[in-house]
């Protein structure tokens, strides 16, 4: 270990040692009235796998309070959701924000809050300690005062919401995903398919959240020349702003590749909603595919926990391709010509 992860540990375990203390007071109101998730971390897949909690606490009790704390730059994940009663925002990396925030939240005397974060940085044990609510749900956090209900096992991301509602008395009928909806990419992403007539295409996302999730060049041009081999279907390649430029220069001398200019993270959405299969290396994607069930080829990195919680869960045809470190290892002769039927 070396010397930067021994001080990010004691830095940890002193500030649990000083937070983490166990809530005085009422617990157990269940079913609650008022309940707090922590979404800070901003990120769609996330959103897309536990989006049914929010429906369906609703539909369990219509006068449910439920809010949710996260950052102004990812409120749009939230703030399209009918379900969701208050967003609370918070600051990323800025403390004394945390300490604003949690003291507000205090004076609301929240019945529940439920936070699946596996490691917990001291500014997030800290939020959750001011907001002083009568329950904290855990995840792996049977060695944590704080968190009175706690779960354990390895789950899938959605089954671990769907057992923590359980644990508070809800009762989940559906656990079927809300994909976000934008109605101004909805119309240009169909404007965009009208104008080139892209019906029954493959959508290809060769970039991930992470840096060994992220195809180069090279290989992307290896895929490229592969796929439009083997299936006569058009490819729309998904991107973002940064990688529109090399996106294009890689597929020039291709007539049935397509790439729109994407801004939004909606016109992904609209292009996974219409398309006919997707590859990824991209779970945020393979979780939209799985909302829409989607038939997809999806990529994985070799790691039987993480894929235990981030898999795609769907009705329609799955395949699934691993790698042992970094998605350039992969060669594209892996994906079989018959799965692009």
């Amino acid at each position: 270990m070396n010397l930067k992860n021994i001080l990010r540990n004691l830095r940890l375990s002193l500030g649990k040692l000083l937070i983490d203390k166990k809530i005085q007071g009422d617990v157990n109101v269940f079913p609650p009235q008022r309940i707090l998730f922590l979404r800070q971390d901003g990120k769609i897949g996330d959103y897309i796998v536990s989006s049914f909690v929010f429906r369906e606490l609703k539909k369990a009790n219509p006068n449910i309070h439920i809010g949710v704390i996260c950052t102004q730059k990812d409120a749009y994940l939230f703030e399209q959701n009918p379900h969701i009663d208050q967003l609370y925002y918070v600051k990323k990396r800025d403390i004394l924000d945390y300490v604003t925030c949690g003291l507000k939240l205090a004076k609301l005397q929240y019945d529940v809050v439920i936070d699946p974060t596996i490691s917990l940085k001291n500014r997030d044990l800290l939020l959750l300690r001011l907001i002083n609510a009568r329950n904290y749900i855990g995840y792996k956090k049977s060695n944590y005062q704080l968190f009175n209900i706690n779960l354990e096992g390895e789950f899938h991301f959605s089954e671990l919401y769907r057992l923590a509602l359980e644990k508070i008395g809800i009762q989940v009928q559906d656990m079927s995903y809300d994909v976000p909806y934008n109605s101004q990419s909805a119309i240009e992403i169909s404007q965009f398919l009208e104008i080139n007539q892209l019906k029954n295409y493959i959508a290809v996302n060769f970039f991930g959240g992470y840096r060994h999730k992220v195809m180069n060049k090279q290989n992307i041009e290896k895929y490229i020349s592969y796929l439009t081999s083997q299936s006569d279907k058009p490819l729309v390649l998904l991107s973002y702003p940064e990688v529109i430029p090399m996106l294009k220069d890689a597929a020039k001398s291709y007539t049935n590749i397509f790439i729109h200019d994407t801004t939004t993270i909606f016109h992904t959405i609209e292009l996974i909603r219409h398309c006919a299969l997707l590859i990824s290396t991209d779970t945020s994607t393979v979780h939209i595919a799985s909302g829409f069930n989607k038939p997809m080829i999806a990529i994985y990195k070799e790691d039987p926990i993480a894929f235990i919680h981030w898999k795609p869960i769907s009705q329609a045809k799955t395949h699934i391709l691993y790698y042992k470190n970094n998605i350039n290892e992969l060669s594209p002769e892996a994906i079989k010509p018959e799965w692009l039927l």
